[in-house]
């Protein structure tokens, strides 16, 4: 037990030792490693902070009434009847447009300009509250308040959320593809770069076996060269997204602050990071495992 730990420390040592011997061939190989990273694991942080976003919107279910702009008193009088009996309406607020028209001209800083203008172009409208419930049936709800001639248009503020969620869903499974993907080509570059290793040392293997050197010695080396790499690689990827979102984080902080609320982009959690970690590494290894073996037995031939 105690000859096989040491056979691991000194394959350990020897690594780092080759990493630190090269320096710019490194961070050259760990810059293409954190790039494969970053991207899929960028795309999966902000896919996260927008599930986030979206756990913190309303959960009451609203939609707003719009009527044609000639509707008359008793056309307001008419669907308010009909909104107060509808039974998946919780309450009704009524907002007059001469009053909508002049909360416009307090916030838009347009006064002047909506003073120019001839007629008010703004219509009535109702604020709905809709009962729990009700959400599971907004298509009827839709189709019964459109039937009466007065009412325009019936917009569902829930929609938006809805649009959120499948966006979200599309985003996810991007992301999933994107680290596929990447994953594929992470493989291939570990492969490559231990190809490389094998070639360079080629001599040195050919001597260690005329020596009596077994193939696991001889491919333990390389096994923890891929694995450090991919380890110190994820380490440089999660840096660059981090990077990325510290940059993001000042114009959506001013985005959001625009809409009353605040909002940070955050790095995923620390079970994401560390499993991100430890799938590299076992994919830098998995590629490494299937180069060293391909050339091993070429050189014993």
């Amino acid at each position: 037990m105690i000859h096989w730990l040491r056979l691991h420390r000194l394959a350990l040592l020897a690594t780092l030792r080759l990493i630190l011997a090269h320096p710019l061939a490194s961070l050259f190989n760990l810059l293409v490693i954190g790039i494969a990273v970053a991207l899929p694991l960028g795309l999966y942080a902000l896919v996260s902070n927008l599930q986030g976003l979206a756990g913190q919107l309303p959960t009451e279910t609203q939609a707003s009434v719009f009527l044609h702009t000639n509707a008359g008193p008793a056309d307001i009088g008419r669907v308010q009847t009909l909104l107060s009996q509808d039974p998946a309406i919780a309450s009704a607020r009524h907002i007059n447009k001469h009053q909508a028209l002049k909360d416009l001209e307090q916030t838009s800083g347009m006064a002047d300009l909506l003073a120019g203008l001839g007629d008010n172009p703004l219509p009535d409208s109702f604020e709905l509250t809709l009962k729990d419930g009700a959400s599971t049936d907004l298509a009827a709800l839709q189709t019964r308040l459109k039937a009466d001639a007065a009412i325009e248009y019936v917009q569902l503020d829930s929609e938006w959320a809805q649009r959120l969620a499948s966006i979200i869903r599309l985003g996810r499974e991007a992301a999933l593809t994107v680290a596929a993907l990447f994953g594929a080509a992470l493989m291939l570059i570990t492969a490559n770069l231990i190809r490389m290793q094998i070639l360079t040392r080629r001599e040195e293997i050919e001597v260690s076996k005329l020596i009596g050197a077994t193939d696991s010695f001889i491919r333990r080396p390389f096994l923890y060269f891929a694995a450090v790499q991919g380890l110190l690689g994820a380490l440089v990827g999660i840096a660059l997204v981090g990077l990325g979102l510290n940059r993001l984080n000042g114009p959506v902080s001013q985005l959001a602050s625009l809409y009353g609320q605040s909002f940070q982009l955050h790095l995923p959690s620390p079970p994401v990071l560390g499993l991100s970690l430890s799938t590299v590494a076992l994919l830098s290894l998995f590629g490494a495992t299937l180069s060293v073996g391909k050339h091993l037995r070429s050189i014993g031939n």
